[in-house]
């Protein structure tokens, strides 16, 4: 039922039929990770499988879990205002100049993310820089934050300002550097005061970077940065 090499945490044992299943497909593989049906907190630590692999166990097993959720990991993403793309190719090309095939997904606040994936992601599977701009704007959400969600060398940092999304790009940050690079960089572009306005970091921790951002950044909000939060904070309950 399990991926051969999961690993429960100590005396977090649990079913199928209690356990969830947590699924992003990206071009570096497929991360995976099982959440508890009620208390949704991670029953093991996060797994990378291969493509192979996440496809053979879904075949198998999905069907004997409560629930498997699959998203996406762009390799190029961004916004527009609704309708505002008429012709993808004349708008998306000269900022994705390998692309083809973009698909789009529309938030209620009237935007659209126009987004591509390697052609091995599952249909159904959806954006992660959607969902995560839903979270982010949610009214239990802070209202004027930095937010960062890394998941291995992916970055994703959004500004938001008011209830209103300033800014929301991905990143390669292949480095510690990289990614305290980019978080100055929006704090910069979006005239944002780092001294008053709180990072908030969630997915895989990176201390190299927040020691870098600490005599800029007055607040660092990191207790979301477990290495299984990336996909753990994407659970419907969330």
């Amino acid at each position: 039922m399990w991926p051969a090499t999961w690993a429960f945490f100590p005396k977090t044992e649990s079913s199928p039929e209690d356990s969830v299943v947590l699924m992003s497909f990206g071009a570096q593989g497929v991360h995976f990770v099982a959440i508890h049906t009620k208390s949704a907190k991670p029953l093991g630590a996060p797994l990378t499988l291969s493509l192979e692999q996440a496809q053979s166990w879904r075949q198998a097993s999905a069907h004997s879990f409560a629930a498997v959720h699959v998203f996406s990991e762009e390799s190029f993403a961004a916004w527009f205002p609704a309708d505002w793309v008429d012709t993808p190719e004349t708008w998306l090309k000269p900022l994705d100049p390998e692309g083809s095939g973009w698909e789009c997904y529309r938030l209620e606040r009237g935007m659209d993310l126009y987004y591509r994936v390697p052609s091995s992601t599952p249909a159904e599977a959806q954006p992660l820089m959607a969902l995560n701009a839903m979270r982010w704007l949610s009214p239990l959400a802070k209202r004027d934050a930095i937010h960062v969600y890394r998941l291995g060398q992916r970055l994703e940092i959004a500004a938001i300002q008011n209830g209103r999304l300033l800014a929301h790009n991905l990143f390669d940050a292949q480095s510690s550097q990289d990614a305290a690079y980019a978080c100055m960089l929006f704090y910069d572009q979006c005239h944002l005061p780092a001294q008053h306005v709180p990072l908030i970091w969630e997915g895989d921790a990176d201390e190299p970077c927040w020691e870098s951002l600490r005599p800029f950044v007055e607040k660092i909000d990191t207790s979301a940065s477990h290495p299984w939060s990336a996909l753990t904070v994407l659970a419907p309950s969330h």
